[in-house]
């Protein structure tokens, strides 16, 4: 198994990215976030925010998916040292294996290498799978609802010291 860049040879099995019956808003959202990465990867708003989309492979096939992206401020400015994890899927029938932990701890490690200074995500608050593992793998995580983001509760995870 090997945490990677996404390549244009993955866009096919990202658009039809196994997540189950997104029978729930947040997980139709998650489907279509997933389904639409190339697009993210490539638009015009994509130069100068340092977008990332990771597969999790095994044996060449996707098992788990996850992007990030620079954070952009109120004012238009980029912050690089500041991440934003767009998204986090696992397939359906790979979840309940610790999969969701080694990719956010990997893509976590990482940033930090390169300096980043904290990675922040939304969870529905909804889906109560998300909120628990976000709670239980990320407790140092700052938790807030702020109100631009409703209803989403925000998470932030400090990374280091890095200058914005």
């Amino acid at each position: 198994m090997r945490l990677r860049r996404a390549h244009p040879d993955d866009f096919p099995a990202l658009h039809h990215f196994p997540l189950g019956q997104p029978d729930r808003s947040w997980l139709a959202e998650v489907a279509e976030l997933v389904s639409t990465l190339p697009g993210w990867l490539h638009s015009i708003e994509a130069s100068g925010r340092d977008r990332h989309a990771l597969v999790l492979d095994d044996s060449r096939e996707i098992i788990g998916v996850a992007a990030h992206e620079a954070v952009v401020d109120e004012f238009g400015r980029t912050h690089p040292a500041h991440r934003y994890l767009m998204v986090t899927a696992i397939r359906d029938d790979r979840r309940r294996q610790g999969l969701a932990r080694l990719l956010v701890e990997s893509i976590a490690a990482d940033l930090q290498r390169r300096d980043a200074a904290s990675v922040s995500w939304l969870v529905h608050p909804d889906n109560a799978a998300s909120l628990a593992f976000s709670r239980s793998v990320f407790p140092d995580a700052d938790e807030t609802s702020p109100p631009e983001d409703k209803p989403y509760i925000a998470f932030t995870l400090h990374l280091g010291e890095a200058s914005q």
